[in-house]
């Protein structure tokens, strides 16, 4: 059963595990202090999820003022979701850093005018979940120059299939995200698995991957377009590959610091 296009599965937060994942909860003020301000730093992205995850927006740190507890995010171009983070009971902060994932917990947002944009206010985090698990090393990757690519052979009404070709929105060792046109959420359901999907990395390889799907989610751009975000998992990936994808995770890494060198010089 597919979903429909006005529906979109729910994320699960580790920060909500603290049985599984409380080892990975940092509660030292300088330590969340560091990483912070690391997010601010490389302008990283963040996606803002709302109350249990059904909605949510990218977004990034625009300031952080330790003497006012308060950190500032940038608001969304849709005036729709900036109402609906300012009614959210919950918000849930999720980036990728230095291949690391970070989730932060926010009691509530409050809006404000900064030099002429909207901004999301809210007090400084308790505490912090930092993952550093394997499969956990999340990168984005290029959306602009040279996006990867993964193409995916789904199933038609008449029982043969059309091939879909998507950009991906991010990569790790134990999946990928792709990003697509809101209007093809109907066209995958939540566990579905696609065999032999084309991985496109541009000037290394093609790799033939098996994909389940995890999420079907709606998400909103920093320039305010709605696309389709589609979290898969890798299905009995041979080791070759897997050792293929993670050395090029950590070349893109290094390429990415070396650029931020080059600019804070």
């Amino acid at each position: 059963m597919t979903l429909a296009q006005n529906e979109v599965s729910v994320p699960v937060f580790e920060i909500d595990q603290p049985a599984t994942y409380g080892k990975y909860l940092l509660h030292n003020r300088a330590e969340i202090s560091v990483h912070l301000r690391a997010l601010l730093k490389h302008h990283t992205l963040i996606t803002v999820y709302l109350d249990e995850g059904k909605e949510f927006f990218l977004s990034t740190l625009l300031s952080i003022d330790e003497n006012a507890n308060q950190l500032v995010l940038d608001g969304s171009n849709h005036a729709a979701s900036n109402d609906a983070a300012l009614k959210a009971a919950r918000i849930t902060l999720s980036a990728p850093l230095e291949r690391v994932k970070i989730q932060i917990r926010l009691p509530g947002l409050s809006l404000a005018t900064i030099d002429g944009k909207k901004a999301l206010i809210a007090p400084l985090p308790a505490s912090i979940l930092r993952l550093q698990r394997r499969e956990f090393f999340r990168v984005e990757t290029p959306h602009h120059i040279s996006p990867l690519r993964c193409k995916l052979a789904v199933p038609n009404s008449t029982g043969g299939h059309f091939v879909v070709d998507y950009p991906l929105f991010d990569l790790s060792g134990g999946g990928l995200s792709l990003l697509g046109p809101v209007d093809d959420a109907e066209l995958f359901s939540l566990g579905e698995l696609f065999h032999d999907c084309r991985l496109e990395i541009p000037g290394e390889s093609v790799l033939s991957v098996n994909l389940r799907v995890c999420e079907v989610l709606k998400i909103e751009m920093l320039d305010g377009q709605q696309q389709l975000r589609l979290g898969c998992e890798f299905i009995s990936l041979p080791g070759t590959r897997l050792a293929f994808i993670e050395r090029y995770i950590t070349r893109l890494e290094r390429e990415r610091k070396a650029l931020r060198s080059e600019l804070e010089y």
